[in-house]
């Protein structure tokens, strides 16, 4: 590691000395401003017919390869759209233009370059280049294109250079931005109204988790960044909208692993006068249109080792049902401490402050969702797990509520919505109870979205769905890292 610093550090200085000595050949290395006319897939879709009529295009881009011979030299250069070669010859640009380049131009620098059409003996298309500018002197060197960047910390720190080096990275942010139009798409032919809601928030309500606390100083008030955003979109549905929904990012202050990061993107949408049944219904089909149109028209997507097959419909798996079965106990009868003996028989690590919700879910996902791979709504979850949750009228323990798994992984949670205020004040205090008991996970006690509930909400049915896990998933991703531009990393220093 020493020597690469080393040799980093020598190739930085050599091209700081280049850069010096064009600033005292008054060349303005940082241009603000590029005549360039078109991009390099333009220049090569039309380079037939440039090739006849002796066109003069601008372009411009980085320098990813060079090579100098005598008196003229062939590059390589790229720009978003593509890449391609220039020929630069002294005769062309001028002894003084062709000096500068080849003196104090590297890989990696921006460049614009002024030329027409030329073919090689090779048949390449290539720009014969009648001047060239530099546009962007870089410092130091951009990772060996046939050796590449695959230490996997430093890709995830240095995205920049990830991209540079591993084109294909692209691919899965590709796919990101095409899944997040299609739920826009789809959303909006729907008769949603997309919006926006705070994320710094006075209580950190809307899901089981421990919020990041920051300060605001001229209120002096300590704020929490959200940890969902749906208590504030239900208060627009209280307001009158009927269905609304926030492409949203959430904070969560959380462990770090192949499935979480503390900053992550989900939907949440609300529908007034539905309910939990109606949104399983509705999110199948938004599965089966969204995977065949991001999956080549099929319904069968490879993950890893499995192929998951989203045609519709999928198993309806009751939550107590399930446990019951994999426990092979009665749950509702379990007192908390054989809960407890079998969450650390199964060496789950058991926190004192966990009620008995959190008991259940540690279970569930140990005994249950683990074994998931083929898509499966989870429903009908413990009262103790779902604050925010309308309570099934002949199970009161048990809540109008499901979740889709899929490879092992919530993909989505949803449930019809508790509008009884009086209710939701009951369930605040027993979150309230597991907070001040050392559950940094419990949700806070929201009177303002109390008060708000008093005024009226109607039968409304939500869910959430988080966006990473969704490109995970249809990508073939093991690490959600791999789908988010920046993720969270331990500083070095």
């Amino acid at each position: 590691m020493q020597d690469l610093e080393i040799n980093i550090n020598d190739e930085y200085l050599q091209r700081l000395r280049k850069l010096e000595s064009l600033q005292a050949k008054n060349i303005n290395s940082y241009p603000s401003q590029t005549a360039k006319n078109a991009s390099i897939s333009d220049f090569l879709a039309d380079f037939a017919s440039l090739l006849g009529n002796g066109k003069s295009l601008i372009l411009a881009g980085r320098i990813r390869s060079l090579r100098l011979q005598g008196g003229s030299a062939f590059l390589h250069f790229e720009d978003e759209s593509g890449k391609m070669q220039a020929f630069v010859r002294k005769d062309n640009v001028g002894e003084e233009n062709y000096q500068e380049f080849t003196d104090f131009y590297d890989l990696g620098d921006f460049i614009e370059i002024t030329g027409t059409a030329f073919e090689t003996k090779t048949k390449e298309p290539t720009i014969l280049a009648n001047s060239i500018k530099i546009l962007s002197k870089t410092l130091l060197p951009l990772p060996d294109k046939h050796a590449g960047l695959k230490d996997t910390d430093l890709r995830f720190r240095k995205r920049y250079l990830d991209l540079l080096a591993n084109p294909e990275v692209k691919d899965v942010f590709k796919l990101r931005s095409l899944i997040i139009k299609n739920i826009r798409e789809y959303f909006d032919a729907v008769g949603f109204v997309e919006v926006d809601t705070p994320i710094l928030q006075t209580v950190a309500g809307g899901a089981t988790a421990a919020p990041f606390i920051t300060h605001h100083k001229a209120l002096d008030i300590d704020l929490y960044l959200r940890v969902a955003p749906e208590l504030y979109l239900k208060r627009l549905i209280i307001g009158g909208y009927e269905q609304v929904y926030e492409i949203a990012r959430c904070f969560r202050n959380e462990g770090i692993d192949h499935q979480h990061n503390p900053e992550f993107t989900q939907i949440e949408f609300y529908w007034a006068y539905k309910d939990y049944l109606f949104l399983m219904d509705f999110i199948e089909k938004f599965f089966e249109q969204l995977v065949l149109k991001v999956n080549n028209g099929s319904l069968k997507v490879k993950n890893g080792e499995d192929v998951i097959d989203f045609t519709t419909p999928y198993p309806r798996v009751d939550f107590k049902e399930a446990l019951d079965k994999a426990l092979n106990i009665d749950i509702d009868k379990a007192t908390n401490q054989e809960l407890v003996d079998l969450a650390k028989e199964a060496k789950i690590a058991v926190d004192k402050a966990w009620g008995r919700g959190k008991l259940l879910d540690e279970l569930y996902k140990k005994f249950v969702r683990a074994k998931m791979i083929q898509p499966h709504f989870i429903i009908n979850h413990p009262l103790d797990l779902s604050p925010l949750a309308k309570k099934l009228t002949d199970r009161p323990n048990y809540v109008e509520r499901f979740q889709l798994v899929v490879k092992t992984a919530e993909v989505c949670n949803a449930f019809s919505e508790l509008n009884d205020p009086i209710d939701q004040a009951e369930r605040f205090k027993e979150q309230k109870r597991l907070k001040d008991g050392g559950d940094d996970e419990a949700q806070g006690a929201d009177e303002d979205f109390v008060e708000a509930l008093k005024h009226g909400l109607p039968p409304t049915a939500g869910l959430g769905m988080g966006i990473d896990r969704l490109v995970m998933l249809l990508g073939d991703v093991e690490n959600i890292k791999e789908v988010i531009f920046f993720p969270t990393m331990r500083p070095k220093k």
